[in-house]
């Protein structure tokens, strides 16, 4: 085996959690707009790892993320287009199941939704908030309204333990992530809302708080 290197070295960039998800995004969607089952759901799981950075106490969530995308997965080989899948549940009538992919891909988006608000709210000069800030705002926008009292709770304890504003940024590749949180979060953000846009059309954004 190769000698280990000192522990001082610094984290190599392309350790960052954060570029690979940049680079992927320009294969969720098609040429014609169309968000794309398998690429898409590749994009989340390289998302993941945010989930790590922020924390032990954020384990339900990431669980809670794959858990959907998952569940979305066992569908891609029937149907290349993401909203298909939806659709097959819509004209069977099976759209309001809790177990289904139209309640999955509502709760994936609003989680990814959170993600984008937290990065967002952290790369925002003068970059002084507390990430306990940035968290709770997240919150409280995307998924909050939707949460009931005991989500509410369980989420307001998570949310009183995460890193450090410093210790998250490292963790996501020091102070050159701030670049990558901004490319990202303009990347993501529109594949985002054509999701909810979907959603809304389709009467699948379901307000009902769990």
């Amino acid at each position: 085996g190769g000698r280990l290197a000192p522990r001082h070295t610094r984290r190599h960039p392309s350790m960052s959690v954060l570029p690979p998800i940049i680079d992927s995004l320009p294969e969720a969607e098609s040429p014609d707009g169309d968000v794309l089952s398998e690429p898409f759901l590749a994009t989340c799981r390289l998302v993941l790892p945010v989930f790590d950075r922020l924390g032990v106490a954020f384990a339900p969530a990431k669980s809670d993320v794959s858990g959907n995308i998952e569940r979305l997965a066992k569908r891609t080989g029937a149907h290349p287009k993401l909203f298909d899948i939806c659709l097959e549940e819509v004209s069977a009538g099976t759209q309001a199941s809790n177990s289904g992919c139209c309640k999955g891909l509502l709760w994936l988006k609003r989680f990814l939704e959170f993600t984008m608000a937290l990065l967002r709210a952290l790369e925002e000069e003068p970059r002084t908030r507390a990430m306990k800030d940035c968290a709770t705002d997240a919150y409280a926008r995307c998924l909050k309204p939707y949460h009931g009292w005991i989500s509410t709770s369980a989420f307001s304890v998570v949310m009183s333990f995460p890193p450090s504003r410093r210790d998250f940024v490292n963790s996501l590749g020091g102070e050159g992530a701030y670049g990558d949180i901004g490319r990202l979060t303009a990347g993501f953000s529109p594949v985002l809302a054509k999701i909810h846009q979907f959603l809304v059309d389709n009467g699948l954004d379901d307000p009902t708080k769990v």
